[in-house]
């Protein structure tokens, strides 16, 4: 394996490492939530872990990259912890930006919320955008993976702030059909 961190498992890794300690520095609203942080902070860094000791498997024609099967196992773990505790404010897809590296797949974006008013159509406009320049930013993506994943989950956590307003809103009765 190629030992410089340009290689997909490392840059996996710097992704994976990157999102743990964001984790880490997180705050929850209650103690479970904290302890939801640290093990997903602790699935993400064993996963890094797995990524940077990985040796590929190379075959002849087959274009791509392998993934190995303990990564994989810490990965789909941290889904399901994002997925159970939405407190955490991280993305159900957050994973994704860890395998995108090796599987070449686009980024996840967030689904049209559809607000009701103007005010929360022109915020899910700007969080968009700002999403879309982040993920098109290949250049610090790589440069600055940190920094580049702390600006991203924050435009992330913003929009899951603005789409609990804006189900809250589509909720209320004077909004019902």
């Amino acid at each position: 394996m190629d030992a410089t961190p340009t290689t997909p498992y490392r840059t996996a890794a710097a992704i994976a490492r990157a999102i743990a300690t964001i984790a880490t520095d997180s705050f929850g609203p209650t103690p479970e939530t904290l302890r939801t942080l640290g093990d997903i902070a602790r699935h993400l860094s064993a996963a890094a872990d797995v990524f940077d000791a990985y040796e590929p498997i190379t075959i002849p024609g087959l274009t791509g990259h392998d993934m190995p099967v303990e990564a994989a196992g810490e990965l789909w773990l941290v889904e399901e912890l994002v997925f159970d505790r939405p407190a955490t404010r991280i993305p159900a897809d957050i994973t994704e930006y860890v395998k995108a590296p090796l599987t070449g797949r686009s980024l996840p974006f967030p689904d049209p919320l559809n607000p009701l008013n103007d005010r929360d159509t022109a915020k899910e406009k700007v969080l968009r955008d700002a999403l879309e320049q982040l993920h098109a930013d290949t250049a610090r993506a790589a440069a600055d993976v940190d920094g580049w994943m702390r600006d991203v989950l924050e435009a992330w956590k913003q929009h899951m702030r603005l789409a609990a307003a804006v189900y809250a809103d589509q909720m209320r009765p004077c909004n019902q059909p």
